[in-house]
């Protein structure tokens, strides 16, 4: 399969692609614990070059503080624009939220992709199996059989309450796998586009 990061860039790529195809102007904000790469929004056809030469160039930072960082993402941009976040949103949903409605607090569209790996919601794996947390380098030995049937009711509740709460707030809340065709979530962007309109 095709890891978060490589989805999410691959799928930034293609809506980059379609708004400037579209002549709607495009940035791109890249982060972890920072904003790494902030890319102000233009409308020219260089700007997609630039845009899939950072994109290419990206790589998983050591920690992500997505809840902290949205504020100060939200005060860098100035005009009103459709923002698009990219992310596993793995935080507490009332923090994710909150980092959220900075945006919709300056007049900002949104519409959010919640981006999980298949197996992070089902936790469908055979045997035991050894879990290293990527940020932190922790490591836990597992079978996931006895914890699985717990491990999707949260992961449900979890992923149920970001989904409330973006609706609550006017944000378009989309969960995709790594495995979704990407022209089910290009048209959940084309659909919000189009009811902008």
């Amino acid at each position: 399969g095709v890891t978060k990061l490589r989805y999410g860039t691959l799928l930034c790529a293609a809506l980059a692609y379609l708004m400037i195809k579209q002549r709607d102007a495009v940035g791109l904000a890249v982060f972890d614990e920072r904003i790494n790469t902030m890319i102000p929004h233009r409308s020219v056809r260089r700007q997609l070059f630039h845009l899939m030469k950072t994109l290419g160039e990206t790589v998983p930072g050591a920690k992500t503080e997505i809840s902290g960082t949205l504020p100060k993402m939200a005060e860098r941009i100035r005009s009103n624009a459709l923002i698009v976040p990219v992310s596993d949103l793995f935080d507490e949903p009332s923090r994710i939220i909150n980092g959220l409605k900075h945006f919709r607090h300056r007049g900002h569209e949104m519409i959010v992709f919640h981006l999980l790996d298949p197996m992070e919601l089902s936790l469908d794996y055979k045997g035991e199996v050894r879990f290293v947390d990527l940020e932190t380098g922790e490591k836990l030995r597992s079978r996931p059989w006895l914890v699985k049937k717990e491990y999707r009711r949260e992961v449900g509740l979890w992923a149920a309450e970001l989904e409330r709460s973006s609706k609550e707030n006017g944000i378009d809340y989309n969960l995709i796998t790594t495995d979704t065709p990407f022209d089910k979530a290009l048209f959940s962007y084309l659909s919000k586009r189009q009811r902008m309109r």
